[in-house]
């Protein structure tokens, strides 16, 4: 089964080229972001909702068909209105992106948050998590794309130096990036300010997804009306391993939100 689309292939920001690909039609917007290591690919099973949403899908820097730049700056987290859909880190993103200001959340009208995490307050844990992302750029310094695991292998990544960067300097959550230094709450921000959304929110985690199961629970229990998800018998992947109840959740909370709005 095929789907048109009306592609774009790059955008241009500050001579770095972004692939991104958009379907077209009046439908809901649903923008969606992929995380660390992957790559738009990841929406491939998306794909069947673009007959009734559209669906503008990315390459973040670093990674498959987007551009590797060189530079340290061109990581940084800085960055119509549409559903922002987000896996892990491109989830995270959202948040950030949500939290940078009133005239960026205008453009947020919901989130989902895809087996994601919404930052740390504790120093100590964001230590950690650092030192895993460190860990991790390393292998990619080390063994280039053959560091890549599971699904992420078949994602089109063509650059280890980009997703060297991108796990050093933008999965990790470091007090010195320029987005963090702007927040009174540091690179505590979204975990600090979870309380304050007032979008409507849906949190899909898979059942087996340990990582990311705990901060599932603790999003759903802070922003106000929103709604959890386990998907059954998946884990950090749940939406290529099971598509159609992925697609039914999400086409759900999409189509319900004309009576939240």
């Amino acid at each position: 089964l095929k789907f048109a689309f009306r592609v774009m292939p790059y955008l241009c920001r500050e001579g770095v080229n972004i692939f991104y690909e958009d379907s077209g039609g009046d439908g809901e917007v649903l923008f969606l972001s992929h995380g660390f290591g992957s790559g738009s690919r990841l929406w491939d099973s998306q794909m069947e909702l673009s007959t009734k949403y559209r669906i503008i899908r990315w390459d973040m820097r670093g990674h498959a068909n987007s551009d590797s730049p060189e530079q340290d700056l061109f990581y940084s987290k800085q960055h119509q209105a549409a559903v922002f859909v987000g896996h892990s880190m491109g989830a995270y993103d959202n948040l950030l992106f949500a939290f940078a200001g009133s005239e960026y959340a205008a453009y947020v009208k919901a989130l989902v948050l895809f087996a994601t995490g919404p930052g740390f307050q504790k120093d100590e844990a964001r230590a950690a998590w650092n030192k895993q992302a460190e860990k991790m750029a390393n292998a990619f310094e080390t063994k280039g794309l053959e560091a890549l695991v599971g699904s992420d292998k078949s994602k089109g990544h063509r650059n280890w130096r980009g997703l060297a960067k991108s796990a050093r300097l933008v999965n990790a959550q470091r007090p010195n990036d320029p987005y963090f230094q702007r927040q009174p709450e540091g690179a505590a921000v979204a975990v600090s300010r979870l309380g304050t959304l007032r979008m409507p929110a849906l949190i899909i985690v898979g059942a087996r997804d340990k990582a990311f199961s705990r901060a599932a629970e603790m999003m759903n229990a802070k922003i106000q009306g929103s709604r959890l998800v386990l998907i059954p018998d998946a884990g950090h992947m749940a939406n290529e391993k099971s598509p159609q109840l992925f697609n039914r959740e999400l086409s759900t909370f999409v189509d319900g939100l004309r009576s939240k709005l």
